[in-house]
């Protein structure tokens, strides 16, 4: 028996093949975990990116149109994480690689989640209007880049390029910010 390609199993799961989907389902579930894994550390939260994906795969399969099934799944898990991000709720993202240099516990951090979410609101407050609306609309209320183009009437590819410069801009933000009492911390504990 040949191997389907993912377009022509997306194409049996159009016509509500469940056979065909649980075979997509197998073959990029644990690529998937893994993208969202090296961006979370935190594997519940991963499985529920994933489940939420497949299901909304399976539940709107009738009017998806998907060309490239790889790419659209990629895509998904990196928007439900950005999500998970600028809504706060998956501040260990930032906090790991600073608590690992203070050697501090998850118990006595000095991170939390509400502080996460607190720089990331200051953060967006200093954004230019457009730019900190645009990233409003795509991580809070969960619009395409082409819904916000739309919306905004501006090109999608200026809705891209903003949101790629939100993003380096807040984690050298929250980089420095966290790097920066990670060294309090160290002094703090040294003194």
């Amino acid at each position: 028996m040949t191997m389907l390609s993912d377009e022509q199993l997306f194409s049996l799961v159009k016509q509500h093949d469940r056979t065909a989907f649980d075979q997509l389902y197998n073959r990029h579930w644990l690529s998937l975990f893994n993208k969202a894994y090296k961006r979370l550390r935190d594997k519940e939260a991963c499985s529920d990116i994933l489940q939420d994906i497949f299901a909304d795969l399976w539940n709107k399969r009738a009017i998806r149109n998907v060309d490239n099934l790889a790419a659209y799944l990629n895509t998904a898990v990196r928007n439900k994480v950005y999500t998970l991000l600028a809504q706060g709720k998956a501040g260990n993202y930032f906090i790991q690689p600073f608590e690992d240099i203070a050697g501090a516990s998850q118990a006595d951090s000095h991170f939390n989640q509400k502080e996460i979410s607190n720089l990331v609101q200051l953060w967006m407050e200093s954004l230019p209007e457009k730019r900190r609306e645009i990233f409003r609309l795509r991580f809070y209320e969960g619009a395409s880049t082409r819904q916000i183009s739309e919306y905004l009437n501006i090109s999608q590819k200026t809705v891209q390029n903003q949101l790629l410069l939100a993003f380096r801009d807040l984690r050298l933000h929250l980089a420095h910010y966290l790097a920066s009492v990670g060294v309090l911390t160290l002094l703090h504990a040294a003194g």
